[in-house]
């Protein structure tokens, strides 16, 4: 939440000439809804349970660079056709950078708590490890704009695809 996902996966996109999806806005736009609006109406696990069957409708999908909810890991079936997708990439940064560039749209149904900094807190403690656990690539873009971060992350996993051969 709030690492530059989408942002950077535009830039992506737009250095290697493939399309960018972002999972969300599959989802919200199967729903005819926006995300916070989903999350109402049916809850986080039935909005997991959506992103789980967008994210298997892109599987065999070619020549996307795909911006993925970042509670999508936390279901090893996502973390599959994460995989399936192609080379995963995990953008970090510090906390209080990420916090705050969450905090900016006011739109994080997750958020919407008493506390936000705690649950930010503790769902970035919760999903960190399986980040790292999943990541093919990663890369911290603290204090790096974001042509730098597309630019550096794309030469991370053209070597890690030549790599793996």
């Amino acid at each position: 939440m709030g690492c530059g996902k989408s942002a950077v996966g535009r830039r992506l996109a737009s250095l290697t000439g493939h399309r960018f999806v972002d999972s969300d806005e599959l989802v919200s736009q199967s729903q005819q809804r926006s995300i916070p609006e989903i999350f109402a109406a049916v809850g986080e696990e039935g909005f997991r349970d959506i992103e789980q069957r967008t994210l298997e409708d892109l599987v065999g999908v070619a020549g996307i660079i795909l911006s993925s909810g970042g509670g999508a890991v936390l279901r090893e079936v996502n973390r599959v056709a994460l995989k399936k997708l192609g080379i995963v990439v995990w953008l970090d940064s510090d906390a209080e950078v990420l916090f705050e560039r969450a905090m900016r749209s006011g739109r994080r149904p997750l958020l919407q708590t008493e506390n936000p900094r705690e649950t930010f807190d503790s769902l970035l403690a919760a999903r960190r490890p399986v980040y790292q656990g999943l990541a093919d690539v990663s890369f911290d873009s603290t204090g790096v704009g974001l042509d730098e971060v597309a630019r550096r992350v794309l030469e991370q996993a053209m070597r890690f695809h030549a790599q793996r051969g």
